[in-house]
């Protein structure tokens, strides 16, 4: 047997469409005609067919809502044993026990992984906190409860930020922006907390104590600027007692002693630089309260490099400006020393590593987004294996040409560690033989919510 159903395409022509019936439907038609036969029969006998018929529709329906509310109650307590019945209900009944243990079957699964979850979540060692999209804790792991001092018969529910008294990590929650982590200090432990958004509305909240690490790098700028600091004194007494010899000395032992001041040069500046390193590195957060002469500040470094270049390049200084715009426009937030240290040593790489005759462009840009600072050389270029790693300590592409022209290794790391501190990004391109081009970007003015 087969259902008809009909429908209308597109082109507005009427197709029949043969459906298979359910043997339920089957075997519910079958007792129907019994039942309505048997009654019309009986009816023939005593000549009330119509009436024998009424009873027959009223023992089915009667019989349909019978079932119904079987089926209503077992949908309330779902039970392993369904009703007992006949015709189609037989068939519903059987369908949706079999769809009651394939749920019961996936929920059983679900609930084991979410166990797994929960235990493996509970054994991490670092503090775990899932958060709703109101900030309230909904679960957290036992690392957590012991980092932050969290019960979860009383904190469950409760706001993270109530419970972590930080107005830093207050303001980085209530900004929303979990692009970068958060370290801040808890219990005299230092922490670095992750904020990662999953599913709707939640929140995952990571947090490591890094109080050994921070003592570590501690330690270890506290050796570097000592070391440093120390090494001083000896190369100073050594470059008087060289500068003494040179002038007594004879030529077959002036040049040897030529070479050994050059080193001691480059010593004392690797031993300047790696105390800046650790001086930027040691300093108090950046003060972007303070206002920054952008125009005076590349005037003189630019005066300066002209100093240092000896007419060896072609120079060129170059305002990128809206014509209605004035040099007041392009002030910037932070500290003038630190950044005018950045753009200097940008320039002094220029003219250490572009040939005599080349051309070196320092231009101060302003754009929608900020103030950008280019300084551009027509050097022979980098290649692009090495750019990444240009900003690392003592990082060289040619050693040899770098000593040779009095490079340290660490000019660009103190140019990225100041625009770090400046949150502002450096940008590098270069090609083989057509020079290469370094890009600071800054935004311009810090609000006082950024400042916070």
């Amino acid at each position: 047997m087969a259902a008809v159903t009909v429908f209308q395409n597109k082109n507005n022509t009427l197709i029949m469409k043969l459906t298979p019936i359910s043997p339920g439907i089957k075997r519910e038609l079958i007792l129907l005609s019994f039942l309505l036969s048997s009654m019309f029969l009986i009816g023939a006998m005593f000549d009330e067919i119509i009436v024998f018929l009424f009873i027959a529709l009223l023992v089915y329906l009667i019989w349909n809502l019978y079932n119904l509310n079987r089926l209503s109650n077992w949908l309330a307590s779902p039970k392993k044993n369904t009703p007992e019945t006949l015709g189609a209900w037989d068939g519903i009944f059987y369908q949706l026990y079999q769809l009651y243990k394939r749920q019961r079957n996936a929920r059983r699964k679900l609930s084991t992984i979410l166990g797994r979850f929960q235990k493996s979540t509970q054994a991490l060692p670092y503090a775990t906190v899932v958060l709703n999209e109101l900030n309230e804790i909904e679960w957290f792991n036992p690392a957590a409860g012991q980092m932050f001092n969290l019960h979860s018969n009383i904190d469950i529910g409760q706001r993270l930020d109530n419970l972590i008294r930080q107005p830093k990590f207050s303001r980085y929650l209530k900004k929303r922006n979990f692009d970068e982590p958060i370290e801040f200090t808890v219990k005299q432990s230092k922490v670095l907390l992750n904020i990662t958004p999953y599913a709707s509305g939640q929140y995952l909240v990571s947090a490591r104590d890094i109080t050994s690490r921070s003592k570590l790098d501690d330690m270890r700028r506290d050796f570097i600027s000592n070391a440093s600091h120390e090494l001083r004194t000896p190369l100073t007494v050594m470059n008087g007692y060289v500068e003494f010899l040179s002038h007594k000395a004879s030529e077959e032992n002036s040049e040897p002693l030529d070479k050994i001041q050059q080193q001691l040069i480059r010593m004392d500046k690797i031993i300047s630089e790696l105390i800046e390193l650790a001086r930027l590195e040691s300093s108090e957060v950046v003060d972007f309260t303070t206002t920054v002469d952008t125009h005076a500040l590349i005037l003189d470094v630019y005066d300066e490099a002209l100093s240092l270049d000896n007419n060896a390049h072609n120079m060129e200084l170059v305002f990128d400006l809206e014509p209605d715009d004035d040099f007041s426009s392009i002030q910037l937030s932070g500290s003038y020393d630190e950044l005018r240290m950045a753009v200097s040593n940008l320039m002094t790489n220029a003219i250490r590593y572009t040939q005599s005759g080349g051309s070196i462009k320092l231009t101060v840009r302003k754009t929608s987004a900020g103030i950008s600072i280019f300084v551009e050389d027509s050097g022979p270029g980098i290649d692009y294996e090495h750019i990444t790693r240009l900003t690392e300590r003592f990082y060289r592409v040619d050693e040899g040409r770098s000593r040779e022209k009095g490079g340290t290794g660490l000019g660009l790391a103190i140019v990225k560690h100041v625009l770090d501190r400046h949150q502002a990004n450096l940008h590098i391109q270069s090609e083989i033989g057509k020079g290469t081009s370094f890009r600071c970007d800054f935004p311009i003015l810090y609000t006082q919510e950024q400042i916070d």
